[in-house]
C-alpha cells in the first residue's frame, strides 16, 4: 500500500469524524493503519477451505424463551 493513499484515508476519516489531527498524529495513525491492513492481508492467505462459514464461535441453540401467546 502506498504511503500516499495511507495518508488520505487517514486524513479523509478524520474529517469524517470531525477530528483535528496534527501531521504527527496522521503520521502515527497511516503507520498503524498500513500494520493493520498487512495483518489481514496476512489473515487472507490462510486456508479456510474446510471450515465451516459460523455465526457464532461457540454453538449456540434455543437460546431464548418458547413464543408462547399469552
Amino acid at each position: 500500500m502506498p504511503e500516499d493513499t495511507s495518508k488520505i484515508d487517514v486524513s479523509y476519516v478524520a474529517h469524517l469524524a470531525r477530528l483535528h489531527l496534527t501531521a504527527d498524529e496522521q503520521a502515527r495513525f497511516a503507520a498503524q493503519l498500513k500494520d493493520i491492513l498487512a495483518y489481514v492481508a496476512k489473515l487472507n492467505e490462510v486456508d479456510v477451505s474446510g471450515v465451516a462459514p459460523t455465526a457464532h464461535a461457540i454453538t449456540r441453540a434455543n437460546v431464548w424463551r418458547a413464543d408462547e401467546v399469552r
